[in-house]
């Protein structure tokens, strides 16, 4: 396995891939739902207890931080993980209409269904703790390409499953090879993740702050805009599920999956072809949420396409999930906290307000609509989207999210410039000089050149990238007043009257360092 891992150095970080596949092909029912079925109640069911079992189990983590970490860290944790969720799906099957449902009486499978999706659920969240930890060690390009590779294990899996042989042991029941895969993916997620033991930089010695001091303001807001997404997109998908057929549900999945793909695609272009200082990852923060307002909010405004329309919320959803993986990875490497504390609030809110939502649109969003109109409903919860995007977590609060905590650290920017040669090398030590992009020593030229001060050259590169003079203000942390009297210097010293004369001269260097 070592020699496995040193030849192939992203196949511990697939883990995710397989993770992130095990709950799509759950959620989606690909694989589990006989020919029985009517409409999504059991689907929602299944996800609402998967759902909160994952999120309650990584919120639980934070408060036994050391102990979790202890224990993700052992060679045999994530098998005994995936082990668990195994368990739980391989339950969810045997008790399906053709199998055991026939020999027990009711409240017996039904509680078998709960406990099944409970040990699905929780080990599911045991193996995203220890992916957080594995892509927290990641530097940020690095996170975006494997996030990357996740993304097409995740589309090779669902398509495995829907083009293998649809021979089932029992007539109506799922297809051997869908529940081969329902039962497997879960402990193929574990035993990736152990093949982190293999890794020559463990994870344990980048963290340098174990407690919740370290992390900003600006991550308990983006906590808030996590949950209350999450439960708005999710409810309103559950909704439809809970009314449309089968079949409908399905054609969907197979939709949003296509989309997902070519979201892989952009995901690994952008980590290997675009520059640092174009990768502005506040801007697409705003994107993905005004897209997801406006998705929710012309749901109503449609007749025919509403169910089709419906069906692709869910992609909004996982757009936001693989922005906010990258987002919690990015603030662990950064700070050098730790992972479990990171990623069980950041992502444990995330599955929690999955499930809250599915609870509330499957049995209560059909009577908020009866009660006060569907386009009213939808034009509420648009609404408060917009107001988490823009009122609770900003634009700005994202800057804020990412300014450096100690005297020398490296902003995002400056982390997002390390190229992907550096990077495969393993993450930068202290005492190890950093290897810059062309714009890093473009902008390094024109200081020495025209003899910029330290934080001169800092409001450089701010106005260089296309930052306004209070963004520049709250990335450096001064205030508003000292970033215009930099800029009145910088423009001074280098001859030019605006920042687009600035921009327009920092790329003519640019393409010569090139």
């Amino acid at each position: 396995m070592a020699k496995l891992v040193r030849a192939w150095p992203a196949l511990p970080y697939m883990a995710l891939g397989a993770l992130l596949a095990s709950v799509y092909i759950a959620s989606s029912g690909t694989a589990w739902l006989s020919d029985s079925e009517i409409n999504g109640g059991n689907l929602s069911v299944l996800t609402v207890t998967m759902s909160l079992s994952a999120g309650g189990l990584m919120l639980l983590s934070t408060f036994a931080v050391p102990r979790v970490r202890s224990w993700l860290e052992r060679p045999t944790a994530c098998l005994w993980a995936g082990a668990v969720s195994s368990l739980g799906a391989l339950i969810v099957i045997l008790i399906g209409p053709y199998y055991l449902t026939p020999m027990l009486p009711y409240p017996v499978i039904r509680s078998l269904f709960f406990i099944g999706g409970i040990l699905f659920g929780v080990g599911l969240g045991a193996i995203a703790l220890r992916c957080g930890q594995l892509y927290g060690a990641l530097p940020p390009r690095q996170v975006i390409l494997y996030v990357a590779y996740s993304q097409f294990v995740v589309g090779a899996s669902f398509f495995i499953v829907l083009g293998s042989p649809a021979w089932a042991p029992v007539p109506g029941g799922p297809s051997l090879a869908g529940m081969a895969s329902f039962v497997l993916l879960p402990l193929a997620a574990g035993i990736l993740a152990s093949f982190s033991r293999h890794i020559e930089q463990p994870t344990p010695t980048l963290v340098r702050d174990h407690s919740r001091r370290s992390l900003p303001k600006s991550f308990w807001k983006l906590l808030a805009v996590v949950f209350v997404f999450s439960c708005i997109v999710s409810s309103v998908y559950a909704s439809t599920v809970a009314v449309s057929s089968i079949e409908t549900t399905l054609s969907g999945s197979r939709l949003v999956m296509l989309a997902r793909m070519l979201l892989a695609l952009v995901l690994a272009v952008v980590a290997v072809g675009i520059e640092g200082d174009r990768l502005n990852f506040g801007k697409l923060y705003s994107v993905v949420m005004v897209a997801s307002v406006a998705l929710v909010a012309c749901l109503p405004l449609v007749t025919v396409l509403h169910t089709v329309l419906a069906q692709v919320v869910p992609l909004s959803s996982v757009v936001f999930e693989l922005f906010l993986w990258c987002i919690l990875a990015f603030i662990v490497f950064q700070r050098r906290t730790s992972a479990v504390i990171v990623f069980g609030y950041g992502y444990g809110a995330y599955q929690l307000g999955n499930g809250i939502g599915w609870l509330f649109g499957a049995q209560l969003l059909g009577t908020l609509f009866g009660a006060v109109g569907e386009a009213f409903a939808y034009m509420i919860m648009a609404l408060i989207v917009l107001a988490c995007a823009f009122l609770i977590f900003s634009e700005r609060e994202f800057d804020r999210l990412f300014v450096p905590g100690e005297e020398g650290a490296p902003s995002l920017d400056e982390l997002l410039m390390r190229d992907l040669a550096a990077e495969s090398e393993g993450p930068a030590r202290e005492d190890e000089p950093v290897r810059k992009g062309r714009f890093g020593l473009a902008i390094e030229a024109l200081a020495a050149d025209y003899q910029l001060s330290p934080r001169e050259t800092d409001v450089l590169r701010c106005l260089a990238m296309g930052y306004n003079s209070s963004t520049t203000a709250s990335k450096l942390s001064i205030s508003w007043n000292t970033v215009r009297t930099h800029t009145r210097n910088v423009y001074g010293k280098l001859g030019v009257h605006s920042q687009q004369e600035l921009i327009a001269m920092v790329d003519d260097v640019t393409a010569a360092e090139g």
